[in-house]
């Protein structure tokens, strides 16, 4: 369970019972408009009473009458009022029968009060409260109180009370709450200090986070364990979240299916931005990782292709220091901040699947398999084909992308069926177009199967939009009893053709 932070029961107990009466009376004070208040339970003979008060009462001046003699005058004193009686006992349990015992000795008949107030820090009853309420009706009492624990902490947590409650307890929320506002004031400073450097969306930008509590900063050599656990990273920045800066700390290529319910990712890129340096080896071998890596990841259905994504969150309250400018080894904002033995800077981690840009799934429901394997082959090429293929420049301009927008062919015909999965066909009409260094585009099969026409349609319910692509490629709409020819594709190029091939010859 998470820690909340709450103020613990006041300790009336560790009070003496003299004190415990001082707290009352100070409570009392702001109760009523007091003429006067006598702490007569000081005088060790109280008759009773340990705080005894008059409640002042507005009297209206009036004109004596003629028939009015002097000693005949009835105007009340304007030192008396209306009656109080407090008694306070430091007991934490007390039940209806004592409660009537101590009203039966506190409150004489002879002795008519206006109003009366038990003071103790126990937790009264009902059946407490409805004895307290017949014995004062009985002796006539108009107004009466009973201040049980609760009632006291209550009345002690009101801000006009702070000071009541730092005398005896040593406790100050105004205090606290002054310092809390002063916590606030700094994290907005930081949040918004962090969003002139960055932009509200965060901007994708670098920062390296630093260990408060290094002092060796920029020798990693002086660690041992800095691989595994380094005193200073830099990370990119996603978000800026409400609660912090959200940095990307794990992208690897991942698989799932949903059908049955299962996934997989391999750590062994990670594909998050880093902006440490390297040297040119170090790039060398990380380049040739990747294109075994991605090889591999490329040759998995588009269906159940996704990205495995860890976000870190970084408190803004835990940043204790936001430097704009950084240094010529990293030459972008630095921020410091307490690191953790586990989880370094962060206080939380956020994990999905992206699919793509704007769609991520829940690993909630799915069981994790073994489907990557513990080493990567080189990059596969199968037949590199002279003959090309005719498309719709319309396609062709697609494919040629960055970021292709196309990468799927579709036929009702046997067009297609000389392409296995990894075989190379360029694409006709595109030398020097839409190529690059006048070759045309090319294209890698890296998923082939067929489906019936009546399965393609009932796929639509989940895909509207596909009929409009498959339609555009075959010339017609899609009639059930058609066997609909499926290539999955990547574009390539001839110089990663050319090295592929040559790794294999040795």
């Amino acid at each position: 369970m998470a820690v909340t932070k709450t103020l613990g029961p006041l300790h009336f107990e560790d009070l003496e019972p003299r004190r415990f009466e001082d707290l009352v009376r100070e409570l009392v004070y702001d109760f009523k408009d007091w003429q006067s208040i006598e702490a007569t339970g000081r005088s060790g003979s109280d008759e009773g009473f340990d705080i005894r008060a008059y409640e002042r009462v507005s009297t209206p001046v009036r004109e004596p009458e003629e028939s009015e003699s002097a000693g005949d005058d009835e105007t009340p004193h304007p030192m008396e009022g209306n009656l109080w009686m407090f008694q306070c006992k430091r007991e934490t349990a007390i039940g209806p029968t004592k409660v009537a015992k101590i009203i039966d000795d506190g409150v004489k008949a002879d002795n008519p009060l206006y109003g009366y107030v038990l003071a103790a820090p126990a937790n009264f009853s009902k059946k407490s409260f409805d004895v307290f309420r017949e014995e004062l009706r009985k002796r006539g009492v108009m107004e009466f109180y009973l201040w049980g624990r609760a009632a006291l902490e209550d009345m002690l947590h009101l801000p006009k009370n702070d000071r009541v409650l730092f005398t005896f307890f040593g406790v100050s929320l105004v205090t606290r709450r002054r310092s809390r506002a002063t916590d606030v004031r700094a994290v907005v400073a930081r949040k918004n200090k962090l969003m002139r450097l960055f932009g509200e969306g965060g901007g994708h930008a670098p920062i390296l986070v630093r260990d408060l509590g290094d002092t060796d900063y920029p020798f990693s050599s002086h660690y041992q364990d800095f691989e595994t656990r380094p005193r200073w990273r830099a990370y990119t920045v996603v978000a800026l979240d409400p609660l912090g800066v959200g940095l990307s700390v794990n992208d690897y290529f991942a698989y799932r299916n949903l059908a049955r319910g299962e996934w997989d990712l391999t750590d062994a890129l990670n594909l998050a931005r880093r902006h440490e340096e390297e040297d040119r080896e170090q790039r060398k071998s990380e380049g040739d990782l990747r294109q075994r890596v991605e090889a591999f990841w490329h040759f998995i259905p588009h269906a159940n292709r996704a990205h495995f994504i860890r976000n870190g969150l970084i408190r803004y309250e835990d940043i204790e220091v936001i430097d704009e400018k950084g240094d010529s080894r990293f030459d972008f904002p630095h921020i410091f901040v307490d690191f953790h033995e586990t989880k370094g800077p962060f206080s939380a981690f956020a994990e999905y699947l992206r699919i793509h840009e704007h769609r991520r799934e829940s690993l909630e429901d799915l069981k994790r398999i073994e489907y990557f394997p513990s080493q990567f082959e080189a990059p596969r090429i199968g037949t590199v084909h002279s003959t090309k293929l005719n498309v719709a420049m319309r396609d062709a301009r697609l494919m040629s992308m960055v970021n292709p927008q196309m990468r799927t062919l579709y036929a009702v015909d046997d067009r297609f069926d000389f392409l296995a999965v990894a075989d190379v066909v360029g694409i006709a009409g595109t030398e020097g177009k839409l190529g690059t260094h006048g070759e045309p585009i090319l294209i890698q099969i890296t998923h082939k199967r067929t489906v019936s026409g009546k399965a393609f349609l009932e796929s639509l319910v989940d895909d509207p939009s596909l009929m409009h692509e498959v339609r555009q490629q075959i010339g017609r709409e899609v009639a059930e009893n058609d066997q609909l020819r499926i290539l999955e594709f990547k574009t390539t190029h001839q110089w990663i053709i050319d090295r592929a091939q040559s790794g294999s010859q040795a």
